[in-house]
């Protein structure tokens, strides 16, 4: 990796106090490895269980700390995390432990070499429950119908983006649907994008916040109204050229 890159790894955290130091502390030793500048940046989502406060004790100078004092939503702190960052490529990352940092030196490196916009992670193998892996498979084909987005795992929340690119996106997902709402307004903008594998692991500690039907539906409504959205943009664009 090159050392002039500067890469800002942001994170949106959800009362993960029990496993979240673990999480920080392997990401910064990760980070300090590839060999190039980097700062992290965890926005907690209004946690009640002191997940910023342990982020703060770890006192690293690279890691920033960002608290709402009230639950927003996935999306938002994620937005937020991006919003805030400074780095030449932004990686997206959970808090939760169930990605590998490692992973993302292959997206960063391919998105550099190749002078993309966007290099995606697919999970090889989910470490999820049935009913999730099955309802991933099933959003992801609709994804497929409704976007120009022929790839396998469009809310991996692993992704290497140019920074420019991810400062500028206006998502608006409160929730999960995040993931896939960088890659559609990506795509949309005309982003070069690519995916590669990553691996998926158990959680480090704590328990999920998906609760997975509610999850599918929201995700489902917000996949209509997105893509709605994006085709009148574009139709707009479209008249303004006649």
């Amino acid at each position: 990796m090159r050392p002039e890159l500067k890469l800002s790894v942001v994170a949106p955290a959800f009362n993960e106090a029990e496993s979240i130091e673990t999480v920080a502390r392997r990401w910064l030793e990760v980070l300090t490895g590839f060999g190039c500048d980097f700062e992290v940046v965890v926005v907690d989502d209004g946690s009640v269980d002191g997940t910023s406060s342990v982020l703060q004790a770890i006192g690293h100078p690279r890691l920033r700390v960002q608290r709402f004092e009230f639950n927003v939503g996935y999306g938002r702190a994620l937005r937020e995390a991006i919003r805030l960052s400074t780095g030449d490529v932004v990686v997206t990352i959970d808090s939760d432990g169930q990605f590998d940092l490692a992973d993302a030196q292959s997206l960063v490196e391919k998105l550099d070499a190749e002078g993309l916009d966007l290099v995606t992670g697919f999970r090889r193998k989910k470490n999820d429950t049935a009913f999730r892996v099955l309802a991933d498979r099933g959003l992801n084909l609709m994804v497929r119908m409704l976007f120009p987005l022929p790839y396998r795992d469009t809310n991996c929340a692993l992704k290497a983006i140019r920074g420019e690119l991810a400062r500028a996106l206006d998502t608006e997902a409160v929730g999960f649907p995040t993931p896939t709402e960088i890659m559609a307004r990506s795509a949309a903008q005309g982003a070069k994008i690519a995916e590669l594998p990553v691996s998926h692991l158990e959680r480090a500690g704590g328990k999920t916040k998906l609760k997975a039907l509610k999850s599918a539906v929201d995700f489902t409504l917000f996949l209509g109204y997105l893509r709605l959205q994006l085709w009148l943009r574009k139709r707009k664009t479209l008249q303004g050229q006649t």
